[in-house]
């Protein structure tokens, strides 16, 4: 049974055996723009497995961020509305009794929801996230930059959430293990369950090496952090040692260069949406023309288009970091190189695989069938289900009607 929203977007629902859950994320989880899709995939998925009594399309009052930046400005950037207890408390009054009049059996607050600190409160939150603020901090390079004097502030936000989460769950062993070790969450409550693309399902199949030119594929909004150049770099060094190929962009324009030339092996496609079936059918062919996705990023959370990627059956090539142990077996369903390693070693690691066709074609089928088994949206939510459902029974709580 699915909700239906009304102007706060709330319903209760009948009775029902099954558990009867609420969802809120930072914005819109029925908007495919919100958080690149991933709230919204993963509700479509939870719909299948709870009974969605509530879905919180808007989970602030029209006037929460005009206040909260007024006062931002008035205390000269010191108060973050965001991580204010005492601000949020107060505007999320009515979303926290309509949710409770919903009744729901837990809750789950996806993408660092800013209201989950309060849901703790009141209800069994399932915190869904790909990485912890901590975890954060000193690895993205702007990131304690961008926070300022009001990290501490969001550190104990954090803190709360984490701790008082009925569940905790991370696509990454990166993300749970600093939950666990730099919150203190209890062990049970943080659990690693895998995401999967944020695509609709493709027909794929597994891949071998033809004849033509090598095809590499980059997707990417950030193009430094996510390793546009050195992407660039390492079909430059294949190109040098006389191995055709192809690098296509998209996400960033051929502006992102600045005053270097752009290679002629390099195609730039932009910015391509997944919200317009233009922008999936692009994205779609891109994905179908390549052999390779190739992202060589200095730091990621769980960057789903590596799953996109693996449901076309594409083997992936990046930086052993984050959560990418957690998403690409190394050697298996692509390559994942020490942080550090030059185009030179990428390149390396890149012929020695084409030059063993048998052991591309075993990495495109096992990246397949890793999709099909384990990176899915499907799969999530079952394992989400089973560990709602363990965690309820492990606490001794009875569903009623």
């Amino acid at each position: 049974m699915s909700a239906q929203n009304v102007s706060a977007s709330f319903v209760t629902a009948s009775p029902s055996r099954r558990i009867r859950a609420a969802v809120l994320a930072q914005g819109n989880p029925r908007d495919v723009a919100t958080w690149s899709g991933t709230p919204f995939h993963m509700l479509a998925a939870l719909e299948a497995h709870f009974d969605i009594v509530a879905v919180v399309e808007k989970p602030w009052p029209w006037w929460y961020q005009g206040v909260g930046k007024a006062l931002k400005a008035l205390t000269g950037r010191r108060f973050d509305y965001n991580f204010s207890p005492r601000f949020t408390r107060f505007a999320a009054r009515q979303t926290l009794a309509a949710v409770a009049a919903a009744r729901p059996d837990v809750v789950f607050a996806l993408s660092f929801s800013p209201m989950a600190h309060l849901l703790v409160d009141r209800f069994r939150t399932v915190n869904v996230a790909d990485a912890t603020l901590r975890s954060m901090a000193d690895y993205y390079a702007t990131f304690r930059r961008s926070l300022g004097g009001r990290y501490q502030a969001a550190d104990a936000v954090e803190a709360k959430t984490v701790r008082g989460a009925f569940l905790s769950l991370y696509p990454s062993a990166w993300a749970r293990d600093s939950a666990v070790n730099d919150y203190a969450a209890t062990p049970e409550r943080a659990r690693i369950i895998a995401w999967g693309p944020n695509i609709a399902p493709v027909d794929a199949t597994p891949r071998t090496l033809q004849a033509g030119a090598l095809r590499f594929l980059f997707v990417g909004l950030d193009f430094e952090r996510k390793g546009g150049p050195l992407a660039i770099a390492i079909v430059r060094e294949l190109s040098a040692r006389g191995i055709d190929c192809r690098l296509d962009i998209a996400g960033v324009s051929a502006a992102v260069l600045g005053a270097a030339p752009q290679p002629a092996n390099v195609t730039f496609h932009g910015y391509i949406s997944k919200a317009t079936p233009e922008g999936r059918a692009r994205i779609d062919s891109l994905f179908a023309n390549a052999n390779f996705y190739l992202m060589p990023a200095t730091a990621e959370c769980f960057a789903m288009v590596f799953s996109e990627a693996a449901s076309h059956a594409l083997p992936s090539i990046s930086y052993a970091t984050g959560g990418l142990p957690s998403l690409i077996v190394s050697g298996v369903t692509g390559m994942l190189l020490p942080l550090g390693a030059d185009a030179s070693a990428f390149a390396d690691a890149i012929a020695a695989l084409v030059a063993d066709p048998e052991r591309y074609a075993a990495m495109s089928r096992a990246a397949l069938d890793d999709s099909q088994a384990r990176l899915n949206w499907k799969t999530w939510a079952s394992n989400v289900h089973d560990a709602v459902a363990q965690q309820l029974e492990a606490d001794g709580v009875r569903l009623v009607d």
